[in-house]
């Protein structure tokens, strides 16, 4: 499929990434490391100066680009192209993603400056976390069916996967332009109807939410990374947060909070950690310090501090007890959005459990549940729904 726009260079590449941060930045790698010739643009002009002398040192051909129409409320679009010009980029239909600021007003104006200048073929992606793909979309557009998600995981060179997300009016040739883009850059789509956190963000957030419960109640962080290890998880969920980074944990916290508040307790921790900068990883602090990208082995003394803050109680649970606060909540939230339509399958749970959150083990995450037991299951969820939102089933699981 070709542009039906003349507007559209004839020396820009079919892969247009719009927004330079650190997430946006990664999805720039990931095109970089798979020779997938891309323009990546931003309004602030450092951002793209840092991104082209990373790639200069990397060895990849960079040259500034001019893209049309390039002006939205705030500034101009600065914007570099990376790669070589390549033949075949030609054989399918302009692909934009986009990982700006978390505001859908500020998503709709790019999507339709976009669409009115790169014409109504080009297929524009959000790699949004917290906000729905049909509110992208919205009415202003004259071709809402061209609108649909493109999640990508963080770390993004460590996940297989990314969430490919079909709004109510995504075009079904939209979709699987976006699969078979998604298989360019060597991962595979987890294919999924929209809905409040898609599948991974749903089954994410509780289990996050309930790591920082548990610190505040006496679970230790070690204890915590133990029970997540063993779950099949690669990393702490503690540690994870620190990937995700505060200002995006914030907003998909409320995004879950305000679609499901009988689901979960919010944690106070991630405020404290925004209103005391401690942004995550790449901020250089969260939870963890982080000198030269190395986690500090214990949690922070600011993070200590928030703890003792926000402690609820000095209880010692067992090693066991805290496998089962994590994990059963992803569980819940599997069976509520695969009884939505969320996820068509558990196949596309487990799919996206091991290639949207890297889980791996020597059986599949439905098959932890299986192998778990229904009554150990609702065992637990009697003991513990009385003290934790998460923990409490619906009626239809």
């Amino acid at each position: 499929m070709k542009p039906d726009s003349p507007q559209w260079p004839h020396d820009l590449p079919r892969v247009l990434l719009i927004g330079a941060g650190v997430v946006g930045r990664a999805i720039a790698d990931a095109h970089a490391v798979r020779n997938v010739t891309f323009c990546l643009a931003d309004q602030r002009a450092e951002a793209i100066r840092a991104a082209a002398i990373a790639f200069d040192e990397a060895g990849l051909a960079t040259r500034e680009s001019s893209l049309p129409g390039g002006s939205l409320s705030g500034g101009a679009l600065h914007a570099i192209t990376v790669g070589e010009p390549n033949g075949s980029d030609a054989t399918h239909a302009p692909i934009v993603i986009e990982s700006i600021v978390e505001r859908c007003d500020a998503k709709q104006d790019l999507f339709e400056m976009l669409q009115s200048e790169l014409g109504e073929t080009a297929v524009l992606c959000s790699n949004t976390s917290t906000l729905l793909i049909n509110q992208i979309a919205g009415q202003r557009l004259r071709s809402a069916g061209r609108v649909c998600g493109m999640h990508f995981f963080m770390p993004v060179h460590a996940r297989a996967a990314v969430e490919v997300v079909a709004g109510k009016r995504s075009d079904d040739d939209a979709i699987q332009a976006v699969v078979d883009h998604a298989a360019r850059l060597g991962k595979r789509a987890i294919r999924c109807q929209d809905g409040p956190g898609f599948i991974v963000n749903r089954m994410l957030s509780p289990y996050l939410n309930q790591a920082l419960l548990l610190l505040c109640r006496g679970a230790t962080e070690r204890q915590i990374e133990r029970a997540a290890l063993a779950y099949g998880m690669p990393m702490s969920p503690l540690e994870l947060i620190d990937w995700i980074g505060a200002p995006t944990m914030y907003h998909a916290g409320k995004a879950f909070t305000s679609a499901f508040p009988q689901r979960i307790d919010p944690s106070p921790m991630v405020p404290a950690l925004l209103k005391r900068k401690r942004l995550g990883r790449a901020g250089g602090g969260g939870l963890f310090d982080y000198e030269h990208g190395q986690r500090s082995q214990q949690l922070s003394d600011q993070t200590q501090q928030l703890i003792e803050t926000y402690r609820t109680d000095r209880r010692e649970f067992t090693d066991g007890e805290v496998l089962l606060l994590l994990t059963i909540p992803m569980w819940i939230e599997a069976n509520c959005l695969l009884k939505e339509g969320v996820a068509d399958s558990l196949a596309t749970v487990d799919l996206a459990m091991a290639g949207g959150l890297g889980f791996t083990s020597d059986a599949s995450w439905s098959e932890f549940f299986a192998e778990l037991g229904t009554e150990r299951i609702d065992a637990a969820i009697g003991r513990w729904q009385a003290e934790f939102k998460s923990m409490r089933k619906p009626s239809f699981t």
